[in-house]
């Protein structure tokens, strides 16, 4: 089986072997989320907005940041990231600005998650989710990971079960 090309708007990820620890990586991570969230990406024609306020579980990080590397409920129990949510936080940004490249692999559709309606966007071969909240007149970033083999098998039957809808979000 052949590893997919890489795209050339996917940035390296960051590895964890070239810090010297998680913390290392940790802050290496914020400090490119704050750089590429620094003003909104647009995406099919809406800003793409952040929550900067804190995190009730690390008062020293924007909110949807810390959101994006770590995972748990309730929200104040997110105390520790996850080093391939931390790798991968260069690509959230080049994702959504690329979601049209489908030779890249990938796959965007809409979910209703309880009363709120996301759009997934799934490059696939790199195994990288980004879900945006969809508000009024923009959409939130909402979450960013690589899906296990057990949800991966779900993302891909909820895009098949969109695709089947012909339905456009």
């Amino acid at each position: 089986m052949t590893t997919p090309a890489t795209p050339s708007w996917l940035p390296a990820a960051l590895l964890l072997a070239n810090y010297p620890d998680i913390a290392a990586l940790e802050v290496a991570a914020y400090a490119i989320f704050q750089r590429d969230w620094a003003n909104s990406p647009v995406f099919r024609g809406d800003e793409v907005r952040i929550h900067r306020r804190p995190h009730l579980a690390n008062p020293t990080r924007w909110n949807t940041y810390w959101h994006c590397v770590t995972e748990g409920e309730p929200e104040q129990a997110r105390t520790t990231p996850i080093a391939d949510r931390l790798e991968r936080v260069p690509w959230s940004r080049p994702v959504i600005e690329n979601e049209t490249d489908v030779a890249a692999g990938i796959k965007v559709w809409a979910n209703n998650r309880g009363r709120n309606q996301h759009v997934c966007v799934w490059l696939e071969p790199q195994n990288y989710l980004v879900v945006l909240k969809i508000a009024y007149d923009h959409f939130v970033l909402k979450t960013t990971y690589c899906p296990e083999p057990r949800r991966r098998m779900q993302l891909q039957r909820d895009y098949n079960a969109w695709k089947k809808t012909g339905r456009a979000f």
